[in-house]
């Protein structure tokens, strides 16, 4: 496993889909696009748009790149409270 990592979507990722997205990584200033395309699977409803960026981790259990948090943006529903 190789923990949480940041990505960019290279494609959109559809709710409960799968994406294109590089892996990124800290050039000392700022993450920047590394060469190391991976497939991310939206499990836990987080779908986004290409070029938006995220987290996630390779499963131990399943071996899928999957989308944990950061990609769609999450309008909080007060429903009159």
């Amino acid at each position: 496993m190789n923990g949480i990592r940041c990505f960019e979507l290279l494609e959109d990722l559809p709710p409960s889909g799968v994406a294109k997205a590089a892996l990124l990584r800290w050039n000392g200033t700022r993450y920047v696009r590394s060469k190391e395309v991976i497939e991310v699977r939206d499990f836990v409803q987080v779908h986004g748009n290409r070029g938006d960026r995220g987290y996630g981790i390779q499963s131990a259990e399943s071996g899928y790149w999957e989308a944990l948090a950061g990609l769609f943006q999450q309008v909080p529903s007060f429903n009159g409270i």
